[in-house]
């Protein structure tokens, strides 16, 4: 949602707003916001774009590249690259050249190999770190080098990066932004609008950023064309193309989970989110945290009915807290307690409510054991989706 009044501070004496302050100056300009987000990954909502890109150490400063120099460059432990480019928005033209100018920084990050990319970070971030992977680890001591450089390649292999365009103020025309994203369909992108508005608190001088999220493409994914040689007619392989929608951090998910449960469960677990969406309207969306998660939600996303782990496991995160919350916590109980009758184990009280869940030995289940029951646990859902349909209606 687009924000068009200034923040207020609140005490127990007054009320005052803070003053939106211009960055059409001297000291407050572009390289001013790219030191703020370099020292601050975090003022970037990344999480919230591409979970799988989540925990950004900053890297390095203008670097580098054939189309330009890349105002800042993040990598997490898990080789996902970020690219941030800041600009303010003071000429329509600025606006129109931004989004053409990042999608050909990615283009040139895609035909790098891990050496290369490396070489450029560690030119441009100028100080003593000898490698790549030395910057990472001071931030993750648990990381293995290797699983790390190969993520990294692969992610540069595919043009897997998420683009953040980072202003003062962004305005402008969205078709300007389909169309160059329409130009550039050889790669596994997101791009997003991040705005920057800076307050003053004058009473204090002291700044408030207030970061917020003004536009997200869909992915656009990567067309690959396998040729044959002469000797086969030169054949060409159709494009494997994803289904519409499907972010970067589903995808990563979706490979994770594979990687657990084989492809045969896979392609189940894919239709059991289908057909909970087509018989529940239960909607699938990814979590955040140390492991990427699918949860299983209703429409209005209270009621959580499982969390698929990118492992196997399955837990539950607040169906007993939600359902208490509708007048009725005995919903989410007995949804628990019929689920650990179906899979062989128990309902789990160890920890808060709010994480209740399934165990059997004191362990979660994985996802294929509840793929044997899928319709009984269908059978479950729509008895509990009643019930719970019935307490919201008649309030």
């Amino acid at each position: 949602m687009k924000q068009h009044t200034c923040p207020v501070l609140i005490n127990d004496k007054s009320i005052s707003s803070l003053e939106k302050v211009s960055l059409d100056t001297g000291f407050y300009n572009e390289d001013w916001i790219q030191d703020i987000c370099f020292r601050s990954p975090n003022l970037l909502p990344v999480e919230e774009l591409e979970p799988s890109f989540g925990g950004m150490v900053p890297i390095c400063r203008e670097m580098a590249t054939e189309s330009g120099s890349i105002d800042l460059v993040y990598v997490n432990k898990d080789g996902f690259i970020t690219i941030g480019e800041c600009k303010l928005w003071r000429n329509p033209e600025a606006r129109r050249k931004v989004v053409g100018q990042v999608l050909d920084y990615a283009k040139d990050l895609s035909k790098w190999d891990y050496s290369k990319f490396e070489i450029e970070c560690l030119k441009a971030r100028k100080g003593n770190v000898k490698s790549l992977f030395e910057i990472i680890h001071e931030f993750y001591p648990d990381t293995e080098e290797a699983s790390f450089c190969d993520n990294l390649q692969r992610n540069l292999e595919m043009g897997r990066f998420l683009l953040t365009i980072i202003g003062d103020g962004i305005r402008g025309n969205m078709e300007e932004l389909a169309k160059y994203i329409h130009r550039n369909g050889n790669l596994n992108f997101t791009l997003c609008l991040v705005e920057m508005p800076v307050y003053r608190n004058p009473a204090t001088d002291d700044l408030v950023i207030t970061p917020r999220i003004l536009a997200k493409t869909i992915e656009i994914e990567r067309i690959i064309y396998k040729l044959k040689d002469a000797d086969s007619g030169g054949v060409i392989s159709p494009p494997n193309v994803d289904p519409p929608g499907v972010t970067i951090s589903e995808k990563v998910f979706y490979e994770r989970l594979e990687k657990a449960i084989g492809t045969e469960y896979m392609d189940r677990v894919k239709k059991l989110v289908a057909d909970l969406k087509s018989e529940f309207n239960i909607r699938h969306k990814l979590g955040r945290g140390n492991r990427l998660s699918l949860n299983l939600k209703s429409a209005n996303e209270k009621y959580n009915f499982a969390s698929i782990q990118e492992d196997g496991e399955v837990q539950f995160y607040g169906i007993v807290s939600k359902t208490e919350e509708l007048g009725d916590k005995q919903i989410g109980v007995e949804y628990l307690e019929r689920l650990a009758r179906i899979v062989g184990g128990n309902l789990d009280k160890t920890y808060s409510e709010w994480q209740w869940c399934v165990k059997k030995n004191n362990k979660y289940l994985g996802i294929k054991q509840y793929l044997e029951v899928k319709n009984q646990w269908f059978e479950i859902i729509g008895k509990t989706m009643d019930k719970i349909n019935k307490l919201e209606d008649s309030d």
